[in-house]
């Protein structure tokens, strides 16, 4: 296993090298190309164009090297503006100090390659410049590419690192929904066993097939809105179980499009109705939950019967159930959903609007 592990490395490390090669073999070519054609008109003769290029091609590897390995990670940065300064003015100086000396050198005879008849040594400062100021804009266009690169590694990054921790932060979330669901129902079985109720068995077995759905099935990032659905009549069975067929309890759904959606999003929003309805006690307690699904949006509402006149928005819309989603919708819908929980006379009543289609991420 270690040996694969290293090999695959390795072989990444090659490809990764061979890329990084080719990539500034793809910039030399089109830099002197684009060198060669402003040359070329310059001198009116491509000969004398190539040959500078070929001749002055170290003052050009030199200058650009020596900026992107030296001087952007040495000074541009770290924001050490005045090592940059300096940096760029060594730079300039070494760029026409070189090339005077490879003028020089080509004046005394001293190169090993033949020289084009028709080429004319330069005579003036000017030209100098001008030969010089071509390196400088190759090595301007390699900073400029080599600037581009760091923005997009640093924006990959930054998305990568904002990626992780959202999950982190969903995957607390969503641990939450469990052990509040499981002690929740584990109260109603405490209930039923206390009252030798014969529901109990039903109830163990309803708690099974909703417990094997969120230990496995919900730690997909989405599931299909009509397997929410599901679970929701599947936990509704369960609080008839609990309170008998005496309840209101009404369930509607419709499914015109099978939009994803992060699963047990609106678990705890059935379960606050139960906490503020059938839970506060009262013969004619009811519960009322509604899921629609469209092209354009997911409806989720749920109302429920308030016991007594007492306000619950200020003491409870801020638990563990409410807050869980209110965080979780933040994080996965920022912009694209709608949650509300209002409160009127005798009524309790939460809404949920999912706006769709959600823009699709960019994978790394």
């Amino acid at each position: 296993m270690e040996t694969t592990t290293v090999d695959i490395t390795a072989s990444r490390s090659l490809k990764s090298r061979i890329v990084h090669i080719g990539q500034h073999l793809l910039f030399w070519f089109a830099a002197m190309a684009a060198m060669l054609l402003l040359y070329s008109r310059m001198y009116d003769n491509t000969a004398v164009a190539a040959f500078l290029l070929a001749y002055l091609f170290p003052v050009y590897a030199a200058s650009v090297y020596v900026t992107l390995y030296i001087t952007i990670p040495r000074a541009l940065l770290t924001r050490r503006y005045a090592k940059l300064s300096l940096y760029g003015a060594y730079t300039v100086l070494g760029v026409v100090l070189l090339i005077i000396m490879l003028f020089l050198l080509l004046l005394i005879g001293r190169i090993p390659f033949p020289v084009p008849d028709d080429y004319v040594l330069p005579r003036t400062a000017t030209d100098i410049v001008v030969l010089s100021a071509g390196v400088f804009i190759v090595t301007i266009a390699a900073v400029a590419l080599k600037l581009l690169r760091h923005w997009y590694d640093a924006e990959r990054r930054s998305e990568r690192l904002q990626r992780e921790r959202l999950e982190a932060e969903l995957a607390m979330l969503r641990a939450q929904v469990h052990p509040h669901f499981l002690f929740n129902t584990l109260n109603n079985l405490y209930a039923l066993t206390l009252k030798k109720s014969d529901r109990a068995p039903d109830v163990v077995l309803k708690l099974s097939e909703l417990l094997d759905y969120m230990l496995y099935e919900s730690r997909a990032d989405t599931v299909p809105v009509e397997r929410e659905a599901r679970l929701i009549e599947e936990y509704l069975e369960l609080e008839r179980l609990r309170y008998g067929s005496g309840q209101r309890i009404e369930f509607r759904s419709s499914v015109e499009r099978s939009n994803p959606i992060a699963p047990l999003l609106f678990l705890p929003l059935v379960e606050n109705s139960f906490k503020h309805g059938l839970s506060q006690g009262g013969s004619d307690a009811w519960v009322r939950i509604e899921l629609h699904s469209t092209a354009a949006e997911i409806r989720f509402t749920s109302e429920n019967s308030l016991a007594d006149g007492r306000s619950r928005i200020s003491r409870d819309s801020n638990g563990i159930g409410l807050r869980n989603v209110r965080e979780r919708l933040q994080l996965l819908y920022p912009g694209r959903h709608e949650f509300t929980v209002e409160e009127s006379a005798g009524l309790f009543r939460v809404s949920l609007r999912i706006i769709f289609p959600l823009p699709t991420r960019r994978s790394s």
